[in-house]
């Protein structure tokens, strides 16, 4: 009975001490004291000790809310410098009332002068920072200041880091080449022996003198717009060029990010057929039992519907079918060539080749990758390409058929 007694004192005396020990929240910060970032530009300041000038697109949540709204811009822009992107923080600091929370942010845009001298230092910041996201999509700024990116009103989002990233998403769902690219992607691909990341690109279409007041949003076209563009493609952590068009899209296959986009032939009955790709699976083999020899072979098989038909074809007839069929094999045979032969051009294989020899072949990997750069730029490829024609969506042969 007495030791039962002494140890219900026991443990009373520690749920007593045990409260006085915890650490608790010694850091935390009250919401109503944080600026709340969405987006980041980060462009090429004036020499080395301005070397980053770092623009926070912050929200402004009276504004957004509706509650207490002052009919305000719905976010603020503040920029520090610095010889690091931590210093630019410290300076950017000075100019807010409140703390700058990195946690939300969803954009990152980087200017093209800046990626063309090399990202790596600014990516071991964005990795090594607690309240930074791995899983924030970055940007090129193609031809401008990052900056003017983050001070562009939009339409469809108060905020403009979010209108761009549901642009991002709309496009890659439904129109190609770009897709979805983080900040960890960015780090592995710099770390690819040989190789590099591939960026999208973006910029501002239009008046850009007007693109920061809400006068952009009171006519019917705005007058200046956001726009997701080319792809950047990289050699390390240094812009090497701007990928477009086939070139972008060959290189998008090649990645196997592609979800649908649209291919266009001219027949020769005159006039044009557009198709549909909405289902692309590739694979990049290799025979690498001698490493400095490789033979790459790209397998890729996809799904297509017809679209528009601007002529009399009989789309019942298998031949027909086939004929067309052989047309798309052909068009995508021809971007993914282009592709390879642009990151040839580049010095940068960005396309993936390197990492398909590093998983046939580990050992002979480790005897050529120093010279990579190389061996990619000879080595010997084939195109193995199948196209299948499913469906022709709501009807099968055009009214022309039967004037």
């Amino acid at each position: 009975m007495k030791m039962r007694r002494l140890s219900i004192m026991l443990l009373a005396a520690l749920q007593l001490l045990l409260p006085l020990v915890l650490t608790g929240c010694w850091d935390s910060v009250e919401l109503n004291r944080r600026a709340i970032v969405s987006g980041v530009a980060i462009d090429r300041g004036e020499g080395e000790t301005e070397k980053y000038m770092v623009s926070f697109q912050v929200i402004i949540a009276e504004e957004i809310s509706g509650e207490n709204a002052r009919g305000i811009s719905p976010v603020a822009l503040y920029t520090g410098k610095g010889r690091t992107m931590f210093e630019a923080l410290a300076n950017a600091s000075r100019q807010t009332a409140r703390f700058l929370s990195l946690g939300h942010v969803r954009v990152l845009v980087i200017s093209e002068k800046l990626a063309r001298e090399g990202i790596k230092d600014m990516m071991d910041v964005l990795e090594r920072e607690s309240d930074t996201r791995l899983t924030s999509l970055i940007f090129v700024a193609k031809g401008q200041p990052a900056s003017e990116l983050m001070s562009t009103m939009t339409v469809f989002s108060k905020i403009p880091a979010n209108d761009l990233v549901e642009k991002l998403e709309t496009t890659s769902k439904q129109f190609g080449y770009n897709y979805r690219m983080e900040v960890d992607d960015v780090i592995r691909g710099i770390q690819l022996r040989g190789g590099g990341p591939v960026i999208n690109g973006v910029f501002t279409d239009g008046n850009r003198e007007k693109a920061d007041s809400n006068d952009n949003l009171k006519t019917i076209v705005p007058q200046a717009i956001l726009k997701v563009s080319e792809l950047a493609a990289f050699k390390g952590d240094k812009l090497k060029g701007w990928l477009k068009g086939d070139t972008a899209l060959g290189t998008v296959l090649l990645h196997n990010k592609i979800k649908e986009y649209p291919v266009v032939i001219t027949h020769s009955q005159g006039g044009y057929i557009a198709f549909n790709v909405y289902h692309s699976q590739l694979r990049i083999k290799v025979a690498a039992k001698d490493p400095e020899h490789p033979v790459f072979t790209v397998t890729i098989s996809q799904q297509v519907s017809i679209k528009e038909n601007a002529n009399a074809l009989n789309l019942v007839s298998p031949v027909t079918v086939a004929d067309l069929s052989s047309h798309v094999i052909k068009d995508t045979t021809r971007k993914i060539k282009e592709a390879i032969e642009t990151a040839r051009k580049y010095n940068s294989d960005y396309v993936g080749f390197g990492q398909a020899m590093e998983r046939e072949n580990p050992q002979g990997w480790k005897k050529v990758k120093k010279h990579w750069e190389d061996i990619f730029a000879d080595c010997e490829y084939r195109i193995e390409a199948d196209a299948v024609i499913r469906h022709t969506d709501m009807r099968s042969n055009s009214f022309q058929v039967n004037p």
